[in-house]
């Protein structure tokens, strides 16, 4: 098997499903767009949910490494380790068309099992920075689980495309604003 070819599958599939969601592409779309047969996708996969797999492992390999490059550095700063591993993890996820998530959700259950499975698996990384930088004095005294709880939901809820538009924001400036409220509003100081 080509790997030059899955990843172009990959690929041409990620650009389609953040362009329009899961549910509305079709395996003939794709191939028409790779210039291909439908055929020759199946040499590579089983169909549509398989691809859909591959498009967001692609981003969980990609998260997982920012975090593994965060857990290599000294942990002198754990809520400067936190704020960067957030910022890999946010990065990544922008890639990513809430549609195109919300579709996985909804349509490939057993899939989206493996990203909640996998965002728990990070969500306890931030949650033993968070610990470490409370015992380090560096945020206040607030239950940690419940702080990277909340954040993620709301990143759930607030970065979204439609919740943007709806209220005439860009989605990169949402994200940012959130990060920052929950950023400075667990600092112990405020300052910095």
């Amino acid at each position: 098997m080509d790997e030059a070819i899955r990843s172009r599958i990959v690929q041409a599939a990620s650009e389609l499903f953040n362009a329009k969601g899961y549910r509305s592409i079709t395996l003939s779309e794709l191939a028409v767009r790779l210039g291909m047969s439908k055929k020759t996708l199946y040499l590579y996969f089983d169909g549509k949910e398989q691809i859909a797999e591959a498009v967001l492992n692609r981003t969980l390999e990609a998260i997982a490494g920012r975090v593994a490059a965060v857990k290599e550095r000294p942990a002198e700063d754990p809520f400067e380790l936190f704020h960067t591993a957030f910022s890999g993890i946010k990065q990544e996820i922008m890639k990513l068309n809430p549609l195109f998530l919300e579709d996985v959700q909804r349509f490939i259950p057993e899939l989206w099992a493996k990203v909640e499975a996998f965002r728990g698996r990070q969500l306890a990384f931030l949650e033993k920075l968070l610990e470490e930088a409370q015992r380090r004095g560096q945020i206040r005294d607030i239950d940690t689980r419940l702080v990277s709880t909340l954040l993620m939901q709301s990143i759930q809820t607030f970065v979204r495309p439609d919740f943007a538009a709806k209220h005439g924001f860009v989605l990169a400036d949402v994200a940012d604003t959130l990060f920052t409220l929950f950023i400075e509003g667990l600092r112990a100081d405020n300052k910095k």
